[in-house]
């Protein structure tokens, strides 16, 4: 109930002077005001329960009340007759009862209000009716809300003088008889509705609807935009006598905080939906109460379809109870834990998401948890390229110190040769021993043609990081079909078999790839042991996130104690290159081809049938 309508209740209710008895349904007294108890001469609450008997002199008195003056559903209105009523102290007086049924939603009698008048005691009445009047009139008058009262007819009966100001210019010409239709004609030609329509037509509707409203009141407020930025609430409440009582309470500063709060709402709902952050909000109970169109995005679903639907339903299931472990393990004293999630796209691609998972509490209670992602697939790339470009860094350094080592030692051996048949030659010459010449200068041709050999194995090996921009999707068992291809005439000579399994595709250049198993395939097919035909197997399997490509020979295998040795530059395990000719840059080149690739390359040691190389490269599937 408004406050202004508490207000006249009370007021008339505990000031009016005449005797007021409340009864209910079965017309048992429930209340009574001061001036019942004071005209009866009951002590406070005495009268309360008993019957509506108690108020009159006899039996026949008040079966009389009930038939000729008691309202019903059928006659609601009130006659009043005079009737003996007795005192408590047994005395009796003659007065008017006027009873008057309040009636429910259900239009059911849920009470009645009797009101008494001593009729020896008129003029006094009276003057205290006047007086309560007054008073009336005064309470409405200092009420902050616009009051009024329109009849039947839609003419107003009452209003205050907050009623007069909220009319504004139209105010002045407020007075009672005026119609509800005149005084909205008047506020609206005043500039009271900003929101009316300018064609004449439309401003004529939207005053009917307006009208219709007030001739089917209820108690449902309507808020609308009033003159001067004001915004105005309404609420038409209808009496049973076919008046209608209206409000009109000026509620400007209470919209405009409203409006305030819906601004900001919109200002945060943009916000977490124009950043490129994803955004969730998440209920006790791990369900997605909140969205934005980001994550939605990267789940693939409609928002609409993502709330009141369990978060994890959306997590990959190996990430299911971690991130449930997480959650739990939150608490007023770390509410927040930051991870990093590796995914892939619908198309294969890699991309990581950085999570922030937030608990809010409230006095120590869990009220729901914020997940906020951001996608740092292009930051992990960096991170990546730098630690590649890191690793290659140390390679070329690396390979600049096995390059100074080879030159102080590797290449020095044939330019002494050369040096040394240069000063043989010299000398037979000068001593005319000429039968000689022919084995120097055989010998000298070795040495630069060794020394040639060494120099571009150097290069070769130097190069190989700098060759790798093809990278793409590699089929290894077209890499190793090329490889066989590039050495068949090899293969021919030595009867070399071969055995296949789990051949994978990867992520290189398949050029350097080709390389590298030929590299293998070769020193397989070299290595082997007299009168054995060699047997490659190829083989692959999946671990740690890594392929492990095996190439696996029945050959004359390699000392443990070189595992390592063997993949430095020009080191060579056989020195008789009549029987296993080469440079000794074969592994080492292969081995840098594999680093290149982010991977590496190694010799199983545990392999005691001959050389097992493992070669390991990113499993990209």
């Amino acid at each position: 109930m408004p406050i202004a309508q508490k207000h006249f209740i009370t007021a008339l209710y505990d000031s009016f002077p005449d005797p007021v008895v409340i009864f209910d349904a079965a017309k048992v007294v429930i209340g009574i005001n001061d001036a019942a108890i004071r005209q009866f001469g009951y002590a406070g609450g005495d009268m309360t329960g008993l019957q509506a008997r108690v108020l009159f002199e006899s039996d026949m008195e008040y079966r009389d009340c009930l038939e000729k003056d008691w309202p019903t559903i059928r006659d609601p209105g009130f006659s009043s007759s005079v009737y003996c009523m007795k005192r408590a102290d047994g005395t009796v007086f003659d007065a008017r009862l006027r009873v008057t049924e309040v009636a429910g939603e259900d239009e059911r009698a849920q009470g009645f209000i009797g009101v008494i008048d001593d009729i020896s005691d008129l003029l006094e009445l009276d003057a205290q009716r006047r007086k309560a009047a007054e008073t009336l009139d005064t309470a409405l008058q200092a009420i902050p809300e616009g009051f009024a009262i329109f009849d039947k007819d839609e003419r107003l009966l009452v209003y205050n003088d907050a009623y007069r100001r909220i009319c504004g210019a139209a105010g002045e010409h407020l007075h009672v008889g005026m119609t509800a239709e005149a005084i909205m004609q008047a506020a609206h030609l005043a500039g009271n509705y900003p929101t009316v329509p300018k064609a004449p037509s439309e401003a004529a509707e939207w005053i009917g609807s307006r009208l219709r409203d007030f001739r089917n009141p209820t108690s449902r407020t309507q808020v609308f935009p009033y003159g001067d930025g004001r915004w105005m609430r309404a609420e038409n409440l209808p009496t049973r006598d076919g008046n209608t009582v209206v409000l009109r309470i000026d509620v400007t500063e209470l919209k405009e905080a409203e409006l305030a709060r819906d601004r900001q709402r919109l200002e945060y709902f943009s916000l977490v939906q124009s950043i490129p952050d994803f955004i969730v909000r998440i209920s006790r109970e791990k369900r997605c109460t909140f969205v934005n169109d980001r994550y939605a995005q990267f789940i693939g679903l409609p928002a609409t379809e993502l709330i009141g639907e369990p978060l994890m339903k959306f997590v990959p299931e190996p990430d299911r109870a971690r991130l449930g472990a997480l959650l739990d393990d939150l608490s007023p004293e770390q509410p927040t834990v930051m991870r990093e999630q590796r995914r892939l796209r619908p198309d294969g691609q890699e991309f990581w998401v950085l999570w922030c998972n937030i608990a809010i509490f409230d006095a120590g209670n869990l009220v729901e948890y914020v997940t906020v992602g951001r996608d740092i697939t292009e930051l992990k790339q960096q991170q990546t390229r730098i630690a590649q470009q890191h690793a290659e860094l140390q390679r070329k350094n690396e390979a600049l110190h096995q390059f100074t080592g080879t030159v102080s030692h590797d290449l020095k051996a044939p330019l002494r040769h050369m040096a040394m048949f240069s000063e043989m030659i010299e000398e037979g010459l000068a001593a005319g021993k000429f039968e000689e010449l022919p084995t120097y200068a055989r010998h000298l041709r070795q040495s630069a043609r060794r020394m040639n050999q060494l120099v571009d194995s150097l290069l070769d090996y130097a190069q190989i990081a700098d060759q790798i921009g093809n990278w793409q999707t590699v089929s290894m068992g077209e890499v190793i079909a090329d490889a066989i291809l590039n050495l068949n005439s090899f293969i021919q000579e030595a009867g070399a078999g071969f055995e296949f399994s789990n051949l994978p595709k990867v992520q290189g250049d398949p050029e350097l790839l080709k390389r590298l198993c030929q590299n293998l395939i070769g020193n397989a097919i070299k290595y082997r042991r007299e009168g054995v035909p060699p047997l490659i197997r190829i083989s692959c399997e999946k671990e740690d996130g890594m392929l492990r490509i095996s190439f696996e020979d029945n050959g004359i295998g390699v000392d443990p104690r070189f595992a390592k040795k063997i993949f430095d530059v020009f080191q060579r395990l056989h020195r008789d290159e009549s029987v296993y000719q080469g440079t000794g840059i074969g592994l080492a080149l292969a081995k840098r081809i594999a680093e290149s690739h982010n991977g590496s390359l190694s010799l199983d040691t545990t392999f005691a049938l001959g050389a097992r190389f493992v070669l390991l490269l990113p499993d990209m599937t």
